[in-house]
């Protein structure tokens, strides 16, 4: 999963790069962008390592993918710069709240280039299927198929609306993704603003769910040593850092859920797309797991937790045998059985 840092120049992404990925951002890739991968911390894989007490440990972990900011108003730029956006899987737009900036002004401004980047894109579909499909070819009727589809997102774009509003389903977003639409992409709007500020009703009414962090701030406490961050986190009335739950918030927007692997000599945290099966996590573990699945061995995390012991829940049947068809829940703690 990549997760694409968004919005205007200015507006601090890349200081929240830094802060989400502890990589240092390199001036050299300002305009071709820079990938570092941000850790989730997750109390469930602190609980399972004291439980096991692993050789390793390693927590789940996205793709952050930190992009050029845009220009506003800019028509030289922008097309190269959105054309980077597409590449993450979900983006997290950043609005800077600094002197004279308008941050709900600022998110209309953004979603407008992103709306008419689609609709040119979508518009040059169109010529070359409409083009193609009046030849006499074996796939003329798939074609025509599509350029019904693609007409329906054109019309959905014009009326100002974005691609996420047509409710398409996953066999009909098929040829649609290989142009990285922008408009379908999940989205986290973060407020970046100094501690204590609130969220401007006006932004809150376009985008309820509004994160808000001072990244600027949070980037200087993770660089001091654990005691002189807690006092100055007490002194200043910050009970938590925004940081995990910006993360969190990532996974949940794509529909990323985490299962777990544990023993002496690893314990790990995987990424896994919500509704997956216990086949398809076996596959992001290994190959092989896959092709040769007997069974998975499933735990709730919930049930670990609260017994204390792998050795408590197996006397209480709450461990359970799983085929290939069954759904993983987030925090599943999942022993797999392979043929190979």
């Amino acid at each position: 999963m990549r997760v694409g840092l968004v919005g205007f120049s200015g507006s601090g992404k890349s200081t929240l790069f830094q802060l989400l990925t502890g990589a240092t951002p390199d001036p050299g890739k300002v305009h071709a962008g820079q990938v570092g991968v941000a850790t989730l911390a997750d109390p469930r894989l602190d609980f399972l390592t004291a439980l096991h007490k692993p050789k390793k440990v390693t927590p789940a972990t996205v793709e952050m993918l930190d992009t050029p900011g845009l220009i506003p108003g800019s028509h030289g730029d922008n097309p190269q710069r959105l054309a980077l956006i597409r590449e993450g899987d979900a983006l997290l737009i950043v609005l800077g709240s600094f002197a004279g900036a308008n941050p709900a002004n600022d998110l209309t401004g953004f979603r407008e280039e992103m709306l008419f980047a689609d609709l040119s894109v979508v518009s040059n579909r169109i010529e070359r299927l409409t083009a193609s499909s009046k030849k006499p070819k074996a796939d003329r009727e798939v074609q025509l198929k599509e350029l019904e589809l693609i007409k329906r997102v054109y019309a959905t774009l014009e009326s100002g609306e974005p691609i996420s509003t047509l409710g398409l389903t996953e066999e009909e977003k098929k040829p649609m993704r290989s142009f990285g639409l922008l408009t379908d992409k999940p989205q986290v709007v973060l407020l970046n603003a100094t501690q204590g500020e609130e969220i401007p009703p006006s932004l809150l009414a376009m985008a309820p769910d509004t994160l808000v962090l001072d990244a600027k701030l949070e980037l200087e406490l993770s660089q001091l040593d654990p005691e002189e961050c807690s006092s100055f986190m007490q002194d200043m009335g910050i009970t938590e850092f925004g940081r995990d739950r910006i993360i969190r918030s990532a996974y949940d927007a794509v529909g990323i859920i985490t299962f777990f692997t544990a023993g002496e000599p690893e314990v790990r945290g995987w990424n896994l797309e919500r509704g997956g099966s216990a086949v398809d996590a076996a596959g992001k573990i290994h190959t092989d797991l896959a092709k040769g699945f007997i069974r998975a061995e499933v735990t709730a995390f919930d049930d670990l937790a609260r017994l204390g012991t792998m050795k408590e829940v197996k006397a209480k049947n709450l461990q359970r045998l799983e085929g290939k068809e069954y759904v993983v829940k987030d925090g599943d703690v999942v022993f797999f059985r392979s043929g190979l």
